[in-house]
């Protein structure tokens, strides 16, 4: 009979890690929508925005990186 494995052993090979590295919602840093002026938007790495109110929450694939926001605007044009 094999002997189960602990959980530390199991994930004995994997970087933990608390995200902070991570730099969420990039496509927002230069959005016209990014900050609305309240503590829950002063950062544009945050999942709130003018569009996206607290306590709703930017899409998943905007946070992540992995998708266009359907409301980005850049600020610059």
């Amino acid at each position: 009979m094999t002997e189960k494995k602990t959980w530390v052993d199991v994930h004995a090979d994997e970087i933990l890690s608390d995200n902070s590295h991570v730099e969420n919602c990039k496509q927002c840093k230069d959005c016209i929508f990014r900050d609305d002026g309240t503590v829950w938007t002063n950062d544009y790495r945050k999942a709130s925005c003018i569009i996206y109110r607290y306590p709703n929450m930017k899409p998943l694939r905007v946070i992540d990186n992995k998708g266009i926001c359907e409301y980005y605007n850049n600020e610059d044009v």
